[in-house]
């Protein structure tokens, strides 16, 4: 996470700090345990603020890569969630980023935290949901292989 820091985000807008209390809350409320290393990658970093040059990149070079632009906090994890489970999101996913277009990246619910969980793409507009990396780490690497401007 902190290569993908150094890559995406401005160095005078930090990451937003989480607690592990924010993370249980928003676990309980939504009954599953998310992965290891999100919850590690967060809890160390921060959620990062993506700047509009991962897009960029993205689009100049017309990567096969779903853009980043938000990580949502542990309340708006449960909040974005549930709203968007009343708009076609499966009831068995966790809503944890946005692309620019506001799909939904997501988690699989799980009765236990430890194993990593595979990062799903959600697209609001037909409905489809794909698995694009076998984890959060593995995604987030993704990221950092894109060369910056």
């Amino acid at each position: 996470m902190d290569r993908f820091i150094a890559l995406w985000t401005h160095p005078d807008y930090a990451p937003d700090p989480v607690s592990e209390g924010e993370l249980e809350r928003a676990e309980d409320r939504l009954n599953t345990r998310l992965p290891t290393d999100y919850r590690t990658a967060v809890l160390q970093a921060g959620l990062p603020r993506p700047n509009i040059e991962l897009l960029d990149a993205i689009v100049d070079r017309e990567l096969d890569l779903r853009d980043v632009s938000e990580f949502l906090s542990p309340a708006e994890l449960v909040s974005v969630t549930q709203d968007w489970r009343a708009l076609g999101l499966p009831n068995d996913f966790i809503a944890f980023a946005t692309d620019c277009m506001g799909n939904l990246f997501c988690f699989p619910i799980a009765a236990e935290a430890g194993e990593p969980a595979p990062v799903i793409f959600f697209n609001h507009d037909d409905g489809t949901v794909d698995v694009i990396a076998p984890s959060f780490a593995l995604w987030i690497e993704e990221f950092c292989g894109v060369a910056p401007h």
